[in-house]
């Protein structure tokens, strides 16, 4: 048995693979059937309901799904991923630090501060460009940037870290 958890829009779901065809989903038990129609496109068959779904992967643990016309943004991991995930953001809390993280997948525009630089809570600090339309990532805390782990003109997946604020 595999347990991972899913997190959709912040909500996070536990996901347990019983066998090939049955699954455990937040304590409710469904038989699953999935065919392959493609690279990015399958047929999913849930208690005996039918979807047909596009999937795009970003990287090791985020995807986009989209199912009847509606995309969610999902992040997946292992339990103990997860766990490991949960105690790295505690510790950078137990710092002080606050990691600033991009919101969904795009392009790095510009860089508008550098370490060592004081911000404000609500103060630009990158452009982000994403869906043809450039983004302001904004400070989520009040205090001197640590370290910058991006650089302009580079890809950055949804929740990659782009820079420290402590």
């Amino acid at each position: 048995m595999t347990d991972y958890i899913v997190s959709i829009n912040d909500n996070k779901h536990l996901l347990k693979i019983l066998s090939n065809n049955s699954i455990e989903l937040n304590d409710d038990n469904y038989e699953v059937e999935l065919s392959q129609l493609s690279n990015f496109s399958y047929l999913l068959k849930v208690n005996n309901r039918v979807y047909q779904i596009t999937t795009e992967k970003f990287d090791g643990q985020n995807y986009t799904f989209t199912i009847g016309g509606f995309s969610y943004n999902t992040t997946v991991r292992t339990s103990l991923e997860e766990k490991a995930n949960e105690y790295l953001q505690n510790k950078a809390k137990e710092n002080g630090t606050e990691i600033i993280k991009s919101p969904m997948p795009g392009l790095i525009v510009k860089i508008l501060k550098q370490v060592g630089d004081n911000v404000k809570t609500g103060e630009p600090i990158i452009l982000l460009e994403a869906m043809k339309m450039e983004n302001e990532i904004r400070a989520s805390a009040t205090g001197i940037i640590k370290s910058i782990s991006t650089k302009e003109n580079s890809s950055v997946e949804k929740g990659e870290a782009l820079l420290e604020i402590g």
